[in-house]
């Protein structure tokens, strides 16, 4: 069911975006003018939607984009996660888990969407990121059940572990008003490194998501406002 929703959440958020990018494409002029170039500072919704499906867990992340030449982008973000398995939820799991953590990622994108028409500042982005998060994460307490013997009971005291990754990702950005930005998107994680994981494995990674996978996907939803410098 969670899955489900999730994928109903992007195909709406799809919906507003798609419409106006392909709108674009009909409107098409000869004459041309570049495109407004400045530093943009946003806010990425993924850890708010995140919410609605995992309760436990509070994530927050800012963006920025800064033009680099025509087409090309740098892409940043900074963030952080905290978690902590709640009462709510106990029944589900055998162990208590708490982390919290700090993540950056950085890339270059391109934008490959061109058009003719004046004052279109649209973009449709695929680019490249390198993601690495460093945490601190503890159980204070979990069992390990056991048919013929006893249950065994355990936990594990806090210690700090990071986590390095690849991120391919690809979406749309559309200007909603004058310097006003939001967009989507899709993102194919890459574990690459990390370390001390042997002790205990993340539930989590800041800016990753699960920490049992070697890869995961995840969608971004930002909204950024761009301080022109030149046009």
């Amino acid at each position: 069911m969670v899955k489900q929703l999730k994928i109903l959440s992007f195909i709406f958020i799809s919906l507003l975006f798609v419409p106006s990018l392909v709108q674009a494409q009909k409107d098409k002029k000869n004459n041309t003018t570049p495109q407004v170039q400045g530093i943009t500072v946003g806010f990425n919704f993924e850890g708010v939607v995140n919410r609605f499906f995992d309760t436990d867990k509070t994530a927050f992340s800012a963006v920025t984009h800064l033009n680099l030449s025509p087409g090309w982008f740098f892409r940043g973000e900074a963030g952080f996660e905290n978690l902590e398995f709640s009462d709510e939820n106990a029944e589900e799991r055998n162990f208590s888990y708490e982390s919290n953590g700090s993540f950056l990622k950085a890339g270059l994108l391109y934008d490959f969407f061109s058009v003719d028409e004046v004052g279109n500042n649209d973009n449709i982005f695929v680019g490249l990121n390198y993601g690495f998060a460093l945490q601190e994460h503890r159980s204070g307490g979990y069992t390990i059940e056991n048919g013929y013997w006893e249950d065994f009971h355990g936990s594990e005291s806090a210690y700090v572990l990071n986590t390095h990754w690849l991120e391919v990702s690809a979406g749309p950005r559309t200007e909603l008003l004058k310097n006003l930005y939001m967009g989507w998107t899709v993102n194919l994680k890459v574990k690459i490194l990390q370390d001390n994981a042997r002790k205990l494995q993340p539930y989590s990674v800041p800016g990753f998501g699960n920490g049992d996978n070697t890869v995961n996907v995840g969608f971004s939803y930002v909204i950024e406002y761009m301080i022109p410098w030149k046009k």
